[in-house]
């Protein structure tokens, strides 16, 4: 009963959520993708192809150097769990939705190897206001494109954020946003469950270490370091076949 209550109350918010969200597109501070080149190693060992796609988080937006991004920290916490070497790529773009990311993962050579594909989108198919019919067909093309390219390569894919939490925004958006970004990712929870080699991880929502970046939405370089390594901790080996 409560929640066919608050699916009441996200419609019947919805037009003044609406003119919140195109005003904030106009007023909100916009800070740039991470610098610096976008393919490294770290570590030693057993060779781990690390390749990390999505949205503003896998662009580093807010973390200043690649280095600081949420990637590159996973990269280095892993190397550091597995002693092994992890040889990482990113290609994330501020502003993707899932639509985006599936143009960006095709345009990879045939010959782009995988063993990890760290993947983090949905935030914007939230605030773009995708349809969930939308998100879920995108979504099922995506798994279906990956294991056709990297048929062996294991895919973690990133909860949405609690964007009910983001300093940002205010009441009715943060609400509307807030409820969507978690029904989106039930179904992204859903849809990956007995897929082999696919492994939905949802976003921890510790107050205590959940710090934003000057814009009040996106992490900062200590979340995206403090997420890696719980991440790559939680992880268990056989999980990534290492």
């Amino acid at each position: 009963m409560r929640l066919i209550f608050t699916h009441i109350a996200f419609w019947l918010c919805l037009p003044l959520s609406a003119a919140q969200g195109l005003w904030l597109r106009r007023t909100a501070k916009r800070l740039p993708e991470a610098t610096g080149k976008r393919i490294g190693v770290v570590g030693q060992g057993k060779q781990l192809q690390l390749l990390a796609l999505g949205d503003s988080i896998i662009a580093g937006v807010g973390t200043v150097t690649i280095e600081n991004s949420f990637p590159v920290q996973f990269a280095r916490a892993l190397a550091g769990s597995r002693n092994c070497e992890v040889n990482w790529q990113v290609a994330g773009e501020n502003g993707a939705d899932i639509a985006r990311l599936r143009q960006l993962a095709s345009r990879f050579d045939k010959s782009q190897r995988a063993d990890v594909i760290l993947i983090s989108i949905g935030v914007n198919d939230v605030t773009g206001l995708s349809s969930k019919r939308h998100w879920t067909s995108q979504l099922q093309g995506l798994l279906r494109d990956l294991e056709c390219r990297w048929p062996t390569a294991h895919v973690i894919l990133l909860g949405l954020p609690p964007m009910s939490r983001f300093p940002l925004l205010s009441n009715p958006l943060r609400f509307a946003l807030g409820f969507r970004a978690s029904v989106f990712d039930t179904i992204a929870a859903r849809l990956v469950t007995g897929q082999a080699n696919v492994v939905h991880v949802p976003t921890g929502t510790d107050p205590i270490h959940h710090e934003f970046c000057d814009d009040g939405f996106h992490p900062s370089a200590k979340v995206c370091e403090l997420w890696a390594e719980v991440l790559a901790q939680n992880l268990k080996s056989d999980t990534l076949n290492i």
